[in-house]
């Protein structure tokens, strides 16, 4: 198999055989921006289509879509999550809400969110009033459903048993787009671990005692993304400008680098990231490929989108060997299965 390196230092990466199975999407728009996926328990996968403000469920069994378009939407589906019952959680960015899907009885419920206020950078002396903004979602173990806000630099917490909305500022002084909070990921101690997009850095949350605390990243401008905890409390987190893999030790504050290659140099950037019985697993869009890291090699094992320039995006590990993923670029729904 041919191998991949771009970067003075970087161990080449091994392009790797596999079965990829595509599924276009059957109903959308040019530019549509397929979501995360997420996996339910019947084995269906859920995202958000943003361009054409459509949820989207694909069942593998049948091979059929099921597409609905939420309330209000403004084409920001962004995260989703699927609650014990069935029942779907997603975060409508510009629609400013939190959205519960009833997926038996086709029913919606909302959860309106607080908007925030900001100088106009058109209009000197005047200001705009914005969504809070949220972004990646999860539920802890209490059902209680947990957001990043990126307009507000700050988490959000919605009670769903009483409809409560509470917010956590990650800065000590009130501030507004500033921060940029993105992915969220829980860890065994039910921290809230978050990452800050435009000021390079990781943290967490302790929502027992509202303590926060957060670590700069090693490489300026690496523009943090997704985060995920394994089994270990080990924390990884992809980055949108450096092709970089980080993984951080809570215990010592260190953290490890992890390049990926791509055949030119060019830094699309790595976005998608799942973790699934040890194996870490991420997408990486300048190469047009879903990745597996080899932890021990530095190295990582690179499985080629058959669809080219593809922006392989949200990633969904099932199992060691299955791996959903959604391409951006090509409206579709990709199935990567190792032999």
């Amino acid at each position: 198999m041919p191998t991949l390196i771009s970067r003075p230092g970087t161990v080449p990466a091994l392009v790797q055989a596999a079965t990829i199975r595509e599924y276009p999407l059957t109903r959308h728009a040019e530019g549509d921006m397929l979501m995360r996926p997420v996996v339910d328990q019947q084995g269906r996968v859920w995202f958000g289509v943003m361009a054409s403000n459509l949820i989207a469920m694909f069942d593998p069994q049948s091979a059929r879509w099921h597409t609905v378009a939420p309330p209000r939407g403004r084409g920001g589906l962004m995260g989703m999550a699927v609650a014990q019952d069935g029942t779907l959680w997603f975060a409508e960015q510009y629609a400013n809400y939190i959205g519960h899907y009833e997926p038996r009885t086709g029913r919606f419920r909302l959860y309106p969110l607080p908007t925030v206020t900001a100088p106009d950078p058109a209009h000197k002396g005047k200001e705009l009033t914005l969504p809070v903004a949220p972004n990646e979602l999860l539920l802890d173990r209490q059902g209680q459903v947990w957001f990043t806000e990126m307009n507000a630099d700050a988490l959000g917490r919605l009670n769903p048993a009483t409809g409560e909305l509470r917010q956590y500022p990650l800065a000590s002084h009130h501030t507004v787009q500033q921060l940029n909070p993105y992915g969220l990921a829980s860890d065994a101690y039910g921290h809230l671990w978050f990452t800050e997009s435009s000021q390079n850095r990781i943290g967490y949350l302790d929502p027992r005692t509202g303590q926060i605390a957060t670590f700069v990243t090693p490489d300026a401008g690496a523009m943090p993304m997704e985060i995920a905890v394994d089994q270990q409390g080990q924390v990884w987190v992809t980055t949108f400008a450096h092709n970089l893999l980080l993984r951080f030790n809570p215990l010592n504050h260190q953290f490890t680098r992890y390049y990926a290659p791509t055949p030119d140099g060019s830094s699309g950037g790595l976005y998608g990231l799942s973790l699934e019985d040890g194996s870490v697993w991420v997408t990486v869009a300048a190469a047009n490929a879903i990745a597996r890291l080899v932890p021990e090699q530095q190295r990582f094992l690179y499985y080629l989108v058959p669809t080219t320039s593809s922006f392989p995006f949200g990633v969904s590990a099932i199992s060691q060997r299955q791996v959903w993923f959604t391409e951006a670029g090509a409206n579709q729904l990709g199935l990567l299965t190792l032999p």
